[in-house]
């Protein structure tokens, strides 16, 4: 590990990694903290992204640069692929949205009625209605955090350990953190920053989600496919399948739960005709803001110390723009964040 750097890096998710990138394309030395004892939500996550979310089609504003960036940037990585997603409507509370929104979705080429692949029709409860998403993908995020920790490892620029937070020392050129000295400190730890002091006055909060996959009793879909389901979403590729998530807003550890892994069985008997069995569960905490809106910035008090935190449910499509923003405001005093994402929104 290098003894300096003009930026340290905490915490090496998809918030970390991407800003990361971001940094080295500007020419700024950088060197990470991350300990994969601690685990990611992002290694966990679907890796499923497009504009369009929950039950009532909600569509990110500015869903074009959002898109454009994020595919840009896992593109450069050999991560990402187009993948066929539909929204089987199976409650009239569904229907109502989806006639709302039609008009804009269809406009704006995201959305339109549609129609099941031939081969899933009686493997599936027919559904009310079909809407078929236009623009979605899928992210590889291992793939990406790999990539990134092996690019640091190789140039000494990665320490696997965890940071505590009274390890991380102001200096007279900037910071000291676990022994490196460097100009900035960015704080990308995810639900770690539940245990912030620094931070503690940020209004934040914690969603748990689970998954199941396993296998099928025989093929579905021989390519893949993402079927999104009363705001779950299926995946299915071969006999392979996996299927949520379910959401805890009490829990910050990513605890796997019988409760949990029971539920998500129960709703995925309701919608699949096809027996299957799980043969794995695992979970996440996603870090999200009172305002569902994601934190990035400088300190209010702490000059050249940063946040990069509560990308929630659509972290892996808003990371990329996200860490090119911030990468900006670090290395020039004259780019200013949008104030709908400057954690200092919060500030008393």
């Amino acid at each position: 590990m290098k003894s300096t750097a003009d930026v340290a890096i905490i915490g090496l998710g998809i918030a970390g990694a991407t800003l990361a990138i971001e940094l080295r394309n500007r020419g700024v030395q950088v060197c990470a903290f991350d300990d994969p004892a601690h685990g990611t939500v992002s290694r966990g996550a679907a890796g499923l992204i497009s504009p369009v979310a929950g039950l009532r089609f909600g569509v990110l504003d500015e869903w074009q640069q959002w898109w454009d960036h994020a595919s840009a940037f896992y593109r450069s990585m050999q991560a990402i692929e187009p993948i066929p997603c539909y929204r089987l409507l199976y409650g009239e509370d569904e229907r109502r949205y989806w006639q709302r929104k039609r008009q804009q979705l269809t406009e704006e080429n995201l959305a339109e009625e549609g129609t099941l692949p031939a081969h899933t029709v009686q493997c599936l409860t027919p559904p009310a209605e079909v809407v078929a998403i236009r623009t979605a993908a899928r992210v590889h995020a291992a793939r990406v955090l790999d990539t990134v920790a092996q690019l640091l490892d190789t140039e000494g620029r990665l320490c696997r350990r965890w940071v505590a937070e009274e390890e991380v020392t102001p200096i007279w050129a900037g910071w000291r953190v676990g022994g490196i000295e460097c100009a900035h400190v960015v704080f990308c730890q995810g639900p770690a920053l539940a245990a912030s002091v620094r931070f503690g006055w940020l209004p934040r909060m914690f969603a748990r989600g689970q998954r199941i996959a396993g296998t099928l009793a025989h093929s579905i879909a021989p390519e893949p496919l993402w079927l999104s389901i009363r705001g779950k979403s299926l995946m299915l590729e071969g006999r392979l399948f996996s299927f949520g998530s379910t959401f805890d807003w009490e829990t910050t550890e990513p605890i796997v739960t019988e409760q949990s892994t029971d539920h998500l069985r129960r709703q995925l008997e309701q919608y699949l005709r096809v027996p299957f069995r799980i043969e794995q569960a695992w979970a996440g905490v996603r870090p999200i803001m009172a305002d569902l809106k994601p934190a990035i910035g400088e300190h209010p008090q702490q000059r050249q110390c940063w946040l990069f935190n509560g990308l929630g449910s659509r972290g892996l499509l808003l990371a990329p723009r996200l860490a090119s923003i911030l990468a900006d405001a670090i290395v020039s005093d004259a780019v200013t964040i949008p104030p709908q994402f400057d954690l200092r929104r919060f500030a008393c």
